[in-house]
């Protein structure tokens, strides 16, 4: 019964993604950006880095990773896209692709010149989407 019991936490802590940093993550392959346009730095645009934790919680799936409504790139687990959207005010949403479930998450964020923007895609162990800001 102690092996079950210890066997069902060891799984259920297993759930839950773990976050990386931006070293660690790998960049998304060319195949899978969507937006390749926002891949170069232009004036009056600001970086962007959107970031997938690894895990198992929803990895046989990617996310879509969206900028004002416009789909930018799919990610697996551990990578991530350095994005130069325009200066000001943009929505960045996130939703599973294929099997997986997860439902959307959204977040605001402020672009300013000269400073690095990071957000990460964690799932919980309910296997719901998250889209918040990182340190790392």
């Amino acid at each position: 019964m102690r092996v079950f019991v210890g066997l069902l936490g060891l799984l259920l802590t297993a759930c839950a993604t773990q976050p990386v940093t931006v070293y660690q993550a790998t960049a998304v392959p060319s195949a899978r950006i969507l937006a390749p346009q926002l891949i170069s730095q232009t004036p009056q645009t600001g970086s962007l880095i959107i970031k997938r934790d690894s895990g198992l919680m929803g990895s046989a799936c990617t996310v879509r990773v969206f900028i004002d409504a416009v789909p930018v790139a799919d990610l697996a687990p551990s990578e991530k896209v350095e994005l130069f959207v325009a200066l000001g005010e943009h929505v960045v949403g996130a939703t599973s692709n294929g099997i997986c479930g997860g439902g959307a998450s959204e977040a605001a964020v402020v672009i300013r010149p000269e400073q690095q923007k990071i957000l990460r895609i964690a799932s919980g162990q309910s296997g719901d989407i998250y889209l918040q800001p990182s340190a790392f």
